[in-house]
């Protein structure tokens, strides 16, 4: 299965897939000027490994900030990957936040809203 891996700037944040290893990771700072280019490589795999995905798939959060347009295409992922459980895989997501940031706390409490799988929200100090 491929595997992604592209780097954070400045205003984008690091993406990460791996779907030989059932993982998603999206790290950093999100508030690039396109976000639909961004984020489209990683939607394009999450499309195609929804049809053969791994028994578990791990998504970990580790952002610094994003901005709405970031938010939804995430939320257009976590749609996508919904399917999972339904079919009997396991999906994790975790949300990690620093203990001071109660921004993107707040972030991964609005997106537990908006989606059917459950998010742990992790603090990190």
């Amino acid at each position: 299965m491929e595997k992604l891996f592209i780097e954070a700037t400045i205003d984008s944040p690091s993406l990460l897939f791996d779907g030989d290893m059932g993982i998603i990771e999206i790290t950093g700072k999100s508030l690039p000027e396109n976000a639909i280019v961004c984020y489209s490589p990683l939607q394009k795999l999450v499309k195609e490994y929804i049809t053969n995905p791994q028994q578990k798939t791990i998504i970990n959060f580790r952002l610094e900030y994003l901005n709405s347009s970031s938010a939804k295409n995430i939320v257009e992922i976590l749609t996508a990957l919904e399917q999972l459980p339904i079919k009997g895989y396991v999906v994790e997501i975790k949300w990690f936040y620093k203990a001071e940031d109660d921004d993107m706390l707040e972030e991964g409490e609005e997106f537990r809203r908006m989606t059917s799988i459950p998010i742990t929200l992790e603090k990190e100090q």
